[in-house]
């Protein structure tokens, strides 16, 4: 009997373990982070041709960068710049901006900051092929170095294969009719992902880009029906393609109508070429490009007023050596430039200038 009640097998009733509990939702995905950064420009402008004396000048440039987000989807961007030279120094906001980035196709930024337009505008000067900004061409409206007050979605697809951009600015000072900016870009190449560009990858990236702009302000209420609506627009392409030991290929164009085109077009073209080679700590790219603009009837562009009736433009045509040590982040440049104006049947004075610049920054 003890063996029989030592090897039974006793059924007992376990009650079932208690189901684990929910999981909690996951927080908010807040994740506070600040970069910083500058970027630094200094130029010496030669102007032999001034009166009654040469012009020597030294200018610079300066600008700190913060940017930064507080959630996943909510970033921040704070840049300032400081311009000129030691007699004429401004320091101005340049960027202040909240961006809702929730995902490729769709962002919302709001602030003061580079409208949609073209992609010299895009790359500002700190990311251009060029070293001089684009002058007498550049036609869209801005309250100070190409930025404006207002807001813009934007999106892309594939990483930047196609993008779209559209805004409403010219929003500061109580602007009764904001300004449309829009812009269309396909890459047919490599994508540029990203709401901004540069004007040159250096070879990192092939790239063929077609971009369209478009900027409308509806007529002032009251104005006479024979007023034009503020209407501007262009077309722009890159092109840029590396080969193997020898070098990379850039040509970019843009053509401009302003005022619906009535009052006046504008073109810039520029091509330039890496060398593959190292040249001590760097690589050699000569560049050149040519800039024309035209315009008519009591109309000013450049500073420059055509009485009614009369033709007016202005062509500038500049040549550089660069020396790229770091892309857009060391690189040097020694530019001639060289420009003239007409009105009607009179010629302006030419000028010409000698620049030697320098760029650096860091991220």
């Amino acid at each position: 009997m003890a063996e029989a009640q030592a090897n039974a097998v006793v059924d007992i009733d376990v009650p079932p373990a208690p189901a684990p509990a929910a999981e909690a939702a996951a927080p908010p995905a807040f994740d506070v982070k600040v970069d910083f950064g500058v970027g630094i420009r200094t130029e010496f402008v030669m102007d032999p041709g001034a009166e009654p004396d040469p012009v020597y000048t030294m200018n610079h440039n300066l600008r700190p960068y913060i940017a930064g987000q507080v959630h996943d989807y909510i970033k921040f961007e704070g840049n300032l710049d400081s311009e000129g030279d030691a007699a004429n120094l401004n320091i101005r906001v340049l960027d202040a901006v909240i961006k809702f980035e929730f995902n490729d196709y769709f962002n919302l930024w709001t602030g003061h900051f580079l409208p949609p337009s073209d992609r010299a505008n895009l790359s500002g000067p700190y990311f251009q092929n060029a070293w001089t900004y684009p002058a007498g061409v550049h036609i869209y409206p801005s309250q100070y170095a190409g930025r404006d007050d207002g807001l813009a979605v934007w999106g892309q697809i594939n990483g930047g294969q196609f993008k779209y951009q559209l805004g409403l600015f010219d929003m500061g000072g109580g602007t009764a009719d904001p300004r449309f900016s829009g812009r269309l870009t396909f890459n047919v190449l490599d994508p540029e992902p990203g709401y901004y560009n540069s004007s040159t990858y250096y070879g990192t990236k092939d790239v063929l880009a077609i971009g369209a702009v478009l900027h409308h302000k509806p007529l002032v209420e009251g104005a006479p029906d024979d007023d034009d609506a503020d209407t501007l627009w262009n077309l722009d392409a890159l092109y840029e393609n590396s080969f193997p030991g020898t070098g990379t290929l850039n040509v970019e164009g843009a053509f401009y109508g302003f005022d619906g085109a009535d009052a006046g077009t504008s073109f810039s073209v520029l091509a330039s070429f890496l060398f593959a080679a190292q040249v001590g700590i760097g690589q050699l790219q000569p560049m050149f490009r040519v800039q024309r603009a035209s315009w008519s009837d009591g109309d000013t562009f450049g500073g420059l007023t055509a009485p009614a009736n009369t033709d007016a433009s202005q062509l500038t045509i500049d040549g550089g050596l660069h020396y790229i040590i770091n892309g857009h982040n060391t690189r040097l440049a020694a530019t001639v430039q060289h420009t003239s104006t007409s009105v009607g049947i009179v010629d302006g004075d030419p000028n010409t200038v000698f620049i030697l610049g320098a760029q650096i920054q860091a991220f």
